[in-house]
């Protein structure tokens, strides 16, 4: 029998409970208007009231957390084992990039002099770079990765299309977070766009050339 408890619900528990606490702590130092949406180079362009941080602090992270454990419900042939490893990074990947995205508002309304692109394109880097990680491993299924229709059809597709995404992925977030530190936040987060839509059109040429072999195999 599984442990109750492991390091994935040590972090979990983390990652939802530190927004909750920065927020409390930063409390009496926070402005009115609080920076919730950022563009492209991480200028802020959307804000909302200091008291529904909390709602964000908290519901963001926890709504994702419940979602995700209820989803493999969801899929009708049970492709998704919320109790694996591999679901239990993906849940935790999704969850602290959504208390990450607090913790950054946060920070940005709290530095108002400082510019929030490089932090920003950080963050979605890291993101990208472990979504790509977990994308290497994941079994076939109708709600996560790159959901072609000649992947869903063929497991090996599936299997050799998410390895080759799933490296992109990584690459194109260790990438852009790396050029975010050391050159601009505007570069980093212009390569990691660039990388996203890049790898997009990789993965279905890549998945329909495979299946294109699959098919000239079986004549």
């Amino acid at each position: 029998m599984k442990p109750t408890f492991s390091i994935w619900t040590l972090l979990m528990l983390l990652a939802l409970v530190l927004p909750v606490a920065y927020l409390a702590y930063t409390w009496p130092a926070l402005p009115a208007q609080i920076p919730t949406h950022f563009n492209a180079v991480g200028t802020a362009d959307g804000f909302t009231a200091k008291e529904n941080m909390w709602l964000l602090c908290l519901g963001l992270p926890v709504g994702t957390y419940l979602l995700l454990t209820f989803l493999p419900r969801l899929d009708p042939k049970r492709r998704l084992d919320a109790n694996t490893t591999n679901y239990q990074k993906l849940q935790l990947i999704l969850v602290a990039l959504m208390s990450g995205l607090s913790l950054f508002s946060l920070y940005a309304a709290l530095h108002p002099a400082v510019q929030p692109g490089r932090g920003l394109a950080v963050v979605m880097g890291v993101f990208f770079a472990l979504m790509g990680n977990y994308l290497t491993a994941v079994q076939p299924n109708y709600f996560v990765g790159f959901k072609t229709p000649w992947a869903l059809e063929f497991p090996l597709i599936w299997a050799r299309t998410h390895r080759l995404g799933g490296w992109l992925f990584f690459a194109t977030g260790v990438l852009s977070a790396f050029l975010a530190l050391a050159w601009s936040g505007e570069v980093g987060m212009g390569v990691l766009v660039a990388g996203v839509l890049g790898t997009t059109v990789a993965v279905y040429a890549y998945s329909y050339w495979l299946y294109r072999q699959e098919m000239a195999a079986a004549k």
